[in-house]
């Protein structure tokens, strides 16, 4: 069959169906196509299941980031947050300007988008898949594997990134933007855990702490961040782990971690506790120096890196400078990344369409009248806390209006 329509939506994703449901507020007929047969999978998995809507602090995106915060001056969090409001949606904050549906659900989110959907008229066809978007005089021709057709004067490419292929993700957007004539930044995976040398996570898998932790490449500082870490049977997790990930190279890459951050400001002052403590427990084992401060794992580890035998010997055995030594280790113990999990396991994908041949004020190709592009596929992203949805809602919002 052919449909025509006013404007065809590409990917019910976040920006794509509430850039469906802003077209279609105006009185436009609407078409939202789907290649997954259940729309929407990514925000029920947002937020652990609680869908972390937006952050009302600082922006911190990646990529075109001046590209990123255009768009959201132009549809702020309080643009997003009366857009939901409008069809039911109540929210709340958490720390860190963190904000969620009330209900803390990300169903909750996915069914009011459902119902305005409805309520707008927008015509959802789900297990869509888009083979084609070409363009025809003043308008285009977007056909799909089943054979059926659809002739629309506007196209919103929404198909969100590559990033979790088993609840969606996928390059299409990708490849229908780069048949049109737009250019692709190279695509690789953002908030992803880090894979490491074996030998540097020894023993320390189901441990979390709290700690500073700092990419190195060669003595270049590539990023730093703070928070909870995880280490695993493949690596290291967390939050401040996956915000590291879009930096990692691919040879040489060191993260360092400081266990005493915010408890000691420099090794002269871990060495003077430890002076303090051998004297206390020197008849114990070296291990013994950081209870109270480190699992016992970690210590070990530690111990262990820095050179110290652990074959019997005592606390009060120990030199000034391996004292030192151990002091050194504990603020910046080595882990050697491999890599990060991949496309599978990440949260968002870094890369995509380049912005710079898009309008922020519409989300409009400069390459090609009439074809628009939100979320994802573009080349953003953000770390957690809600700024990847909430870019995906307000460059969705943008392009709807445009239209």
């Amino acid at each position: 069959m052919t449909y025509k329509t006013d404007v065809t939506v590409i990917g019910a994703g976040a920006s794509g169906m509430t850039a469906a449901i802003r077209a279609a507020s105006k009185q436009r007929k609407v078409i939202l196509v789907e290649k997954q047969v259940n729309p929407g999978r990514k925000i029920l998995a947002s937020g652990n299941g609680r869908c972390n809507l937006l952050n009302l602090g600082k922006p911190r995106y990646y990529g075109d980031s001046d590209f990123a915060e255009s768009v959201l001056k132009q549809c702020p969090a309080d643009d997003i947050i009366s857009f939901f409001k409008h069809y039911g949606l109540v929210v709340t904050t958490e720390d860190e300007d963190r904000m969620y549906p009330y209900s803390f659900q990300a169903a909750s989110v996915l069914n009011v988008l459902k119902n305005a959907i409805y309520l707008n008229g927008v015509s959802m066809m789900t297990g869509f898949n888009v083979l084609s978007v070409q363009k025809e005089k003043d308008s285009f021709l977007i056909t799909g594997e089943n054979g059926d057709t659809i002739q629309t004067a506007k196209v919103i490419i929404a198909c969100g990134g590559a990033a979790q292929p088993k609840l969606g993700g996928t390059y299409d957007g990708y490849q229908i933007l780069h048949s049109l004539g737009h250019t692709i930044i190279p695509t690789y995976p953002a908030l992803v855990s880090l894979t490491t040398d074996p030998k540097s996570i020894s023993g320390l898998s189901g441990i979390r702490s709290h700690c500073e932790i700092t990419l190195v490449n060669d003595r270049k500082v590539l990023h730093q961040e703070k928070g909870e870490i995880l280490f695993t049977d493949y690596g290291i997790s967390g939050i401040c782990v996956m915000q590291c990930a879009r930096f990692t190279e691919k040879e040489k890459t060191q993260l360092q971690i400081n266990f005493v951050s915010g408890i000691y400001e420099n090794t002269e002052d871990v060495t003077e506790e430890l002076r303090r403590r051998q004297k206390m427990l020197s008849d114990l084992s070296p291990v013994s120096l950081f209870d109270g401060i480190l699992p016992e794992r970690i210590s070990f580890a530690v111990l262990k890196q820095a050179g110290i035998p652990l074959h019997g010997e005592t606390a009060g055995s120990l030199s000034d400078n391996e004292l030192r030594s151990i002091a050194d280790r504990v603020m910046c113990y080595k882990v050697i990344i491999t890599g990060t999990r991949g496309m599978d396991f990440a949260q968002v994908t870094a890369g995509g369409a380049d912005c710079g041949e898009f309008i922020s004020e519409t989300m409009e190709s400069r390459i090609v009248s009439g074809v628009h592009a939100a979320g994802e596929v573009l080349n953003v992203d953000g770390d957690c806390g809600g700024f990847n949805l909430m870019f995906a809602f307000s460059s969705g919002i943008i392009a709807g209006r445009s239209v």
